[in-house]
C-alpha cells in the first residue's frame, strides 16, 4: 500500500467517530475529552465529587452477595479516570446513586484513558478488588502497566505497582486482566521491548509483542514477565475470557506476513492447568501455538486502533466481534472459533456501514448478543442484536439508546441473572441500560 494512500485511509478510518461526534455539538466520541466537557448538569458544579458520570471511560462489574425475598442483592463497582486519578465508585441501586469515590492512585499521574485503553477491574473470590491501567510516561506512545489491589472490598487500596519489568520509555500499553478457574490473576499487555531491541540491532520487526504476568497469591506478587507472542498489532485492545475449564484465552490483532492484520487466539499461559501426565506432545504444542481466528486478509501498514471482543460458551466455542477492511470481509464482523477443534467456524457480517464501530459480543448458554455504535446523521445510536440458537439465526436489530453528543465505547454488565448494556455519553453520563425482556436469554 502506498504511504499516501495509507495516510488518507487511516485518517478517514480514525475520523469516522470523531467527525460524527464533532457534528453532534463538538464532543469526542472515543472516550470524550475530559470531565470539563461533560454536559450532565451535576458535573458542571465545580464542587461535584468525581463520579462515573463526570469522569472518563468508566468500566463496571457486579458482585453478587445474597438473595433476599427472591431478589438478588449485590454491589456495583465502577472504575473511571478523572483529574489524573483512577477512582472506584460503588452503588447498591444499580447506578442510580453512588457512594463517595475512592482514589486508587493517591499520587496523580498521567494515564491513557481512551476507549481502547481504559482502566480494568476484576473482583476476586473473596473481598479482593483488582484494578489495572496504563500510566503515560515521557515518550511518544510510551507507557507502563499499573496495578493496585484492595483486600477489603474496595474501601482502601494498596500503593500501585508497575507490572512491566522493562522500564524503557517505550510502549507497554493496552492491558487486559482476568481471573482463571483457580483464582490466579492474569494481566496481559502490548509491549515494544523486542521491537526496540531489534531496531537497536538494525533488524526488522513488525508490530509489537504480547507479554503477561500471573499472580497466584491474590495480587501480592507476580511471576516474572513472560512473552506470549511476537508481532502483535501495536495499538488494538486485547480481548480476554476463560474457556469452559477456566483457562484464560486471549484474542488480539496479529501482524501476519505481508502486513496482513487479522486476529489470533491463544491460551495466555499454555502450561496452565495442563494435565502433563496425560498431555501428548501434540496437545501441548497446540496449546502453545497461537491460532489464526479470523481470515479477512486486511493488508494495512498501520494499526487500526480498533480491537476485538471475545466471549466463550460452555461448549468451548469462542464468539468474536471485530472490525476489518480486508479483501475477504469488510465492516463489523461476528465469527466463531472452535477451541476443541482449533478451527474457524461460522463468520457473518454485523454491519458494513461506514459509520458503524466498536462491536461487542456476549454469550450466555445459547443466547448470543451483539452490540455496536452507528452514527445516523444527527445522533449516535447503540444497537443490539440477539440470537437464541448460538449465533445461527438472529432476531431483528433494536436501537437501545441514542445520544446527540460524544460517547465512549459500549460494554456489557452481567449481574448474575440479567444482562445490561453500559454506555458513557457526554449528555447522559454513565448509563446502565436494562435489556428489554424480549432481549433477555430464554430461561
Amino acid at each position: 500500500m502506498n504511504k499516501y494512500v495509507l495516510i488518507l485511509f487511516t485518517a478517514a478510518l480514525f475520523s469516522l467517530e470523531n467527525s460524527a461526534a464533532m457534528n453532534m455539538k463538538g464532543g469526542l466520541s472515543g472516550g470524550h475529552s475530559g470531565s470539563q466537557n461533560s454536559l450532565v448538569p451535576a458535573c458542571l458544579d465545580a464542587k461535584a465529587l468525581p463520579s462515573p458520570h463526570c469522569g472518563r471511560v468508566p468500566t463496571a462489574v457486579y458482585r453478587q452477595t445474597a438473595k433476599s425475598n427472591g431478589a438478588l442483592n449485590g454491589l456495583l463497582y465502577v472504575v473511571f479516570s478523572q483529574n489524573s486519578h483512577i477512582y472506584l465508585a460503588t452503588s447498591t441501586d444499580q447506578g442510580t446513586t453512588y457512594n463517595a469515590p475512592v482514589a486508587i492512585n493517591r499520587t496523580p499521574e498521567q494515564m491513557y484513558d481512551d476507549g481502547e485503553n481504559r482502566p480494568k477491574i476484576v473482583l476476586g473470590n473473596n473481598q479482593e478488588v483488582y484494578v489495572s491501567w496504563t500510566h503515560k510516561t515521557n515518550g511518544r506512545y510510551s507507557g507502563d502497566v499499573r496495578f493496585a489491589r484492595s483486600l477489603d472490598a474496595g474501601l482502601t487500596f494498596e500503593a500501585p505497582i508497575t507490572i512491566n519489568s522493562d522500564r524503557a520509555l517505550i510502549s507497554h500499553r493496552f492491558d487486559a486482566m482476568k481471573l482463571d478457574g483457580q483464582g490466579h490473576l492474569y494481566i496481559v499487555w502490548i509491549d515494544k521491548r523486542d521491537k526496540a531491541k531489534a531496531e537497536s540491532l538494525e533488524k526488522a520487526y513488525d508490530g509489537s509483542s504480547l507479554y503477561y504476568v500471573v499472580s497466584k497469591d491474590s495480587g501480592a506478587s507476580f511471576l516474572p514477565n513472560s512473552k506470549r507472542v511476537d508481532n502483535s498489532c501495536e495499538c488494538c485492545r486485547i480481548a480476554i475470557d476463560t474457556d469452559n475449564k477456566g483457562n484464560v484465552m486471549t484474542l488480539w490483532r496479529q501482524v501476519y506476513p505481508g502486513n496482513i492484520r487479522d486476529h489470533a487466539i491463544a491460551y495466555l499461559d499454555p502450561k496452565a492447568n495442563l494435565n502433563t501426565s496425560s498431555a501428548t506432545e501434540n496437545s501441548a504444542l497446540e496449546r502453545a501455538t497461537p491460532m489464526r481466528a479470523t481470515n479477512d486478509q486486511w493488508q494495512i501498514e498501520g494499526c487500526p486502533h480498533h480491537g476485538p471482543d471475545l466471549s466463550i460458551d460452555n461448549e468451548n466455542i469462542a464468539h468474536m466481534a471485530w472490525f476489518t477492511q480486508g479483501e475477504a470481509h469488510k465492516g463489523l464482523m461476528y465469527g466463531q472459533f472452535d477451541l476443541s477443534q482449533n478451527k474457524i467456524g461460522l463468520t457473518s457480517s454485523i454491519d458494513q456501514s461506514a459509520s458503524a464501530s466498536r462491536p461487542q459480543v456476549y454469550v450466555h448458554e445459547k443466547a448470543v448478543y451483539l452490540m455496536w455504535k452507528r452514527f445516523e446523521g444527527e445522533s449516535m445510536a447503540l444497537l443490539l442484536r440477539r440470537s437464541n440458537d448460538g449465533g445461527k439465526t438472529w432476531l431483528a436489530d433494536e436501537t437501545i439508546a441514542t445520544t446527540l453528543n460524544g460517547s465512549d465505547h459500549p460494554d456489557w454488565l452481567w449481574d448474575g441473572e440479567k444482562l445490561f448494556a453500559t454506555w458513557h455519553t457526554q449528555s447522559e453520563g454513565f448509563q446502565i441500560i436494562p435489556l428489554a425482556s424480549s432481549l433477555q436469554a430464554e430461561p
